[in-house]
């Protein structure tokens, strides 16, 4: 099949190769094999790519060099394993598996894929899954929402454009939350067309001068400490003039003593296993995590740490809501597989609005 490999970690482009020799993959019983039409890209396959993260996404099953990237994929059923019922050959799906999208076939659990949404193009399909499953699990694994639950709550959401933040805000809209979303001054005009109900523009305010008593914030920034090992290209944290980490900024707005909830999906474990090996960064990992939360149970706040988990049932859910059109894709540019070297430089960039997808074929 073709794909888009790469044989060793750096520069998008010095390392991806467009082959068309690679092995199709074989599922397994419980697996199903997408003839995958659409992918998209995410910031952490660039950090992946440029080798951030070795050791623990090797425990995750990536594999070893060579590798072929991508977390999203959307196309039809070829080939299924002898124990999956729930979906057929012909079936148009899609689903986010941990690795293998820049191609042009890939194998997915049979559990985590879901019935693609029938009245968009598998493009904006492909732009979905692993960004709104990892909304998904920081907002209702973690903070405990659910349509039910949070109307009226008031829910803080930093990094509004990106492709997890214009996903969250959508889904909180929908279920009747009270929306503060963070952005840049570019980006105000398109946060506020995905229905947030106040749009603070980093750039020329302090939020803390404007947001106070939340239930929720969703932390898609960091604390720039956990990120040290990041090439500057990829470090997502952030640390003001005034010393004080944006996790830290993020609880300041926050409810006390009142079930408000702090849940971040930027947490130092990846770092910590790339500078101390799988073993010794998970000890580390989990030591610093119960520090951090019992000062977040000291100031009256719960604290989470929040990683993706595939599941097909949310996704199932979220397909519901792209057909009601209660949430849109959000694409900000599309590539073609051969322009892959582009497609991971435009999203180094971090100017991309929404999503990065790139067609198959």
């Amino acid at each position: 099949m073709k794909a888009a490999q790469i044989n060793e970690y750096g520069a998008a482009r010095d390392v991806f190769r467009l082959l068309c020799d690679v092995p199709r993959p074989e599922p397994e019983a419980d697996e199903v094999l997408i003839r995958n039409r659409a992918t998209s890209i995410n910031p952490v396959d660039c950090a992946a790519r440029s080798g951030y993260g070795q050791n623990f996404f090797s425990r995750l099953g990536w594999g070893d060099l060579p590798m072929v990237f991508g977390r999203d994929a959307c196309g039809e059923i070829v080939a299924k394993g002898s124990e999956v019922e729930n979906l057929q050959i012909g079936d148009e799906v899609y689903a986010a598996p941990p690795i293998g999208c820049y191609a042009e076939f890939v194998k997915v659990k049979g559990a985590h894929a879901a019935l693609k949404p029938r009245n968009i193009s598998h493009a904006e399909t492909a732009s979905l899954p692993f960004i709104a499953l990892t909304a998904w699990t920081a907002l209702v694994t973690e903070a405990g929402l659910t349509p039910d639950n949070a109307r009226g709550k008031k829910i803080v959401v930093p990094r509004a454009a990106g492709g997890v933040g214009s996903f969250a805000v959508q889904l909180l809209k929908a279920w009747g939350a009270e929306v503060a979303a963070i952005c840049s001054t570019r980006n105000v005009a398109l946060v506020e067309r995905l229905g947030a109900d106040v749009v603070i523009d980093y750039t020329r305010q302090d939020f803390r001068d404007y947001l106070h008593d939340y239930d929720v914030a969703i932390d898609l920034i960091g604390r720039k400490s956990d990120f040290d090992e990041l090439d500057s290209d990829y470090k997502g944290g952030a640390e003001t003039t005034d010393g004080c980490n944006y996790d830290e900024q993020l609880m300041s707005v926050l409810k006390r003593d009142a079930g408000a909830v702090y849940v971040t999906v930027c947490s130092p474990k990846v770092a910590l296993t790339n500078q101390y090996g799988f073993e010794e960064g998970m000890r580390r990992a989990e030591l610093e995590y119960q520090q951090r939360a019992a000062a977040a149970k000291e100031a009256g706040l719960g604290y989470r740490w929040s990683f993706f988990n595939a599941d097909a049932a949310a996704l199932n859910e979220i397909a519901q809501m792209l057909e009601s059109g209660t949430i849109k894709p959000v694409i900000d540019r599309t590539y073609a597989l051969n322009e892959i070297v582009e497609a991971h430089e435009y999203c180094e960039t971090k100017q991309a609005q929404g999503k990065i997808v790139v067609e198959i074929e």
